[in-house]
């Protein structure tokens, strides 16, 4: 007997396995070829190739007469057959077999055959693919380039270590494995070049879906489920996908990428991301134990996943490099002069953008230094002409703002928008596709190489007034400014930005203005905005409501907000708080909706686990500084071509366990004067630490103007430590410029301990206006402001 009941018939016979399909039309069909083909018996495939070659000319019903090897793909393999003929045939066959009627159950297989071919598959076919579409920075050009017959649009590609990796990654996913891989590193170090080429390796039939619009982490969300097997997600730039704005969408996006990854129906997949060094630090941070874990879902997806991606070609890549040279000018152009192996940058033009940059005129260079801080105080990547024509007026100098011409915004754009050898400017105007939602002017897009230096370079730079004005007046990115504004201190710009994102119906905005005033210590003011984010059917909100109204003992409201979160999809939450609520308050007694008590759950803090795609020269560099061998390791940190303030910091690290305070401080010296603005305060602690007050300020203060945060902190706790309070409050307001969330009650505690009681209050309640000062009571946006 088989395992279905039946007699087999011509001895053993294995039965074929279902296939496993996604939810949709395709699966609809599959699933009832499968169970006609259970139902009849199930046949051989030599019975079921006799039935329809048995078949009578005349039957309307039995068309086509497959062979026995196209019978068993149609059943076992989860994809579209070829002819739907041989479908409707077969299922009319196995009906009849099984004794049903055939003529329903043809017509069925026929309309979901139908159904499967007009359904439209996320993506596009890989070999259709343009890599400039893809976001594949276009090189620089160079006039034997131009010269030469069939040079393609893209240099030469040289492989290096971190391509062998990702080959082998992409070679599971061909096999049928899914699988993700992350490329860290800096701007133009070859990250999304490597994805294309890995791309390559693919079989023909793969699909690549990018989701962009109409915006990234929505793109993403909406489709995410319907991403079917053969594809390549194209992540690139993943920073817009996981690390947003609001939280809980980046959240989201990784958590569907976690359920795709582990969905046997849709595999295999292809994940293939980029990103920053800085944006996968902040991903990956681990949460203080008992605080809240932001990034929990992209750390589990990323952990095990990181593949980095060198800055510089080491000495292997670079005589491989001269070989494709011999063919490819642009290759000999930039090995000639490209610093420290740093190929990539310079074939991506970013050595002329930086040079166009620092020679620009006074307008080109105001309004790409808008651009820069417009980005790194979180605007979109799309910037309005209007909004940057307005914020760049706070970049001028007196002198050089009465010396503009009539038309100096125009030749300003014109110049930043120039192609530098035939690669983008520093800005390049943005042309909405068909389809896309128009603008109402210009749209302009930073060249990610200047925001990456923007970045680096003024992360201690205050953002001038002028920005912030015209992101007001303009009502440009308001969700993704605020949250900068709101840690830089400037509390009346968050809120209002926030307010009006909420009128635009934004009900996350409303909640994030609900948490200025709260933050501040408003909470009868705060308590509107939350309630107006809930009535929006933000469940976040209906807690925090909650929680205020728990505060001011309005009990049997923050219940009703309590439940009403509930019901919103924070059932867990809901019930916690209020059942805490209840022990607080012992005359309340617990609702039906509040179910049994819930037990403590377990810590959701997890422990930080090595990336599993290491750089492979790490380890080695690694066992030499173990070993105190610091020089050896120096000197094949060069050899290598590997990024040289890391080797400097780990060098110094080793020399202090050894004793070598002198010694060490020359080493962090050297990775400050490589690039490394964070060595600068670990001199200023090393001098401290030997009594040098004096030489550690000024190394800190060094290392403030050379863009680290945590040097401006220090300086404001030093100079507290030395009694001058003026200078520390107003270090911890540079510090707060930075985005420092904390500096503002710094500011507070420094300004209590000089007996200023009304004007820490006010700080912490109303934070600093635009002008560095103490703000006065504000409210509501109104139309004064518009002014």
């Amino acid at each position: 007997m088989s395992r279905y009941g039946h007699k087999e018939r011509g001895g053993s016979m294995r039965v074929i396995p279902r296939p496993v399909v996604p939810a949709g039309p395709l699966r609809d069909l599959k699933d009832l070829l499968y169970e006609s083909y259970l139902a009849a018996g199930p046949p051989t495939l030599d019975e079921m190739a006799a039935a329809l070659g048995d078949a009578d000319a005349e039957d309307d019903m039995v068309k086509a007469a497959p062979s026995r090897d196209t019978i068993q793909r149609i059943i076992k393999q989860p994809v579209l057959p070829a002819r739907q003929g041989d479908v409707v045939s077969l299922v009319a066959v196995l009906t009849r077999m099984a004794g049903g009627e055939a003529e329903p159950a043809a017509q069925r297989a026929a309309s979901l055959w139908l159904d499967a071919r007009l359904e439209r598959p996320l993506g596009l076919s890989i070999g259709g693919l343009d890599p400039i579409d893809l976001e594949v920075h276009r090189a620089i050009e160079v006039e034997e380039s131009q010269r030469l017959p069939g040079v393609p649009d893209l240099p030469t590609y040289v492989a290096r270590p971190h391509d062998w990796v990702l080959g082998e990654v992409v070679h599971k996913a061909a096999q049928g494995e899914s699988q993700l891989v992350m490329l860290v590193g800096g701007s133009s170090t070859g990250k999304t070049r490597a994805c294309w080429e890995a791309v390559q390796l693919l079989p023909e039939d793969w699909r690549l879906w990018h989701p962009i619009d109409p915006e990234r982490p929505g793109a993403a969300l909406a489709d995410l489920p319907q991403v079917g097997s053969r594809t390549v997600v194209w992540l690139n730039e993943s920073h817009h996908y996981l690390f947003t704005a609001d939280q809980a969408v980046g959240e989201q996006v990784a958590a569907g990428l976690r359920a795709l990854l582990r969905d046997q129906a849709r595999a295999p997949v292809l994940v293939l991301g980029t990103i920053w060094p800085e944006y996968r630090n902040s991903l990956m941070a681990e949460p203080k134990p008992g605080g809240p874990d932001p990034h929990a879902q992209a750390r589990a997806l990323l952990t095990g996943r990181e593949l980095t991606v060198p800055a510089a070609f080491d000495e292997t890549a670079m005589l491989d490099l001269s070989k494709k040279a011999r063919r490819d000018p642009r290759l000999a152009y930039a090995r000639d002069r490209a610093e420290q192996g740093h190929i990539t940058q310079y074939l991506a033009g970013a050595p002329e953008l930086l040079s166009r940059f620092e020679a620009a005129p006074p307008g080109a260079k105001a309004v790409v230094l808008a651009a820069m801080d417009a980005r790194r105080a979180g605007h979109g990547l799309d910037l309005p002409h209007s909004f940057l024509g307005e914020a760049c007026e706070g970049y001028f100098s007196d002198q050089e703002w009465d010396l503009l011409a009539e038309n100096w915004l125009e030749e300003a754009f014109a110049y930043a928008t120039r192609p530098v050898r035939g690669a983008r400017g520093m800005l390049t105007r943005r042309r909405p596709r068909r389809g896309e939602p128009s603008s109402e002017g210009p749209l302009y897009r930073l060249a990610d190489y200047l925001e990456q230096q923007g970045r680096q370079t003024r992360r201690t730079q205050r953002i001038p007034p002028s920005v912030w004005e015209s992101a007001l007046r303009h009502r440009v990115s308001g969700r993704t400014l605020a949250p900068f504004a709101r840690s830089c201190g400037l509390l009346r710009v968050a809120f209002h930005l926030e307010s009006q994102a909420a009128a635009s119906g934004l009900g996350e905005s409303a909640r994030r203005a609900g948490d200025v005033l709260r933050k501040a210590g408003r909470l009868k003011e705060a308590l509107p905005w939350y309630q107006k984010a809930a009535d929006a059917g933000d469940a976040e909100s209906a807690l925090r409501a909650g929680q205020l109204l728990w505060q001011q003992e309005c009990w049997g409201p923050a219940l009703d907000s309590f439940r009403w979160a509930a019901d919103m999809g924070l059932a867990d939450l809901a019930k916690q708080r209020a059942w805490a609520m209840v022990h607080y308050a012992p005359h309340l007694r617990p609702q039906a909706w509040m179910g049994p008590q819930p037990e403590a759950g377990p810590s959701l803090s997890g422990t930080s686990t090595r990336s599993a795609l290491r750089n492979p020269h790490a380890e080695k560099l690694d066992n030499l500084l173990a070993q105190g061998q610091t020089e050896a390791a120096l000197t094949l940190a060069r050899t290598l071509g590997v990024d040289l303030p890391p080797i400097f910091r780990r060098g110094a690290a080793s020399l202090i366990k050894q004793g070598f305070i002198d010694e060490a401080i020359k080493w962090y010296a050297l990775a400050f004067d490589a690039g490394d603005a964070g060595a600068a305060w670990r001199v200023g602690r090393l001098l401290r630490e030997q009594g040098h007050d004096d030489e550690a300020i000024e190394w800190y203060q060094r290392g403030a103007y050379a863009g680290d945060r945590t040097a401006l902190q220090r300086v404001a706790y030093l100079m507290r430590e030395r009694g001058r309070l003026d200078e520390a409050v107003e270090w911890a307001r540079k510090s707060a410029d930075t985005g420092d969330e904390h500096a503002i009650r710094l500011a507070a505690d420094l300004l209590r301990l000089q007996d200023k009681e009304h004007e820490a209050d006010r700080l912490l309640a109303y934070g600093w206006e635009l002008d560095g000062t103490i703000a006065d009571s504000w409210g509501p946006w109104s139309a004064e402001d518009e002014r």
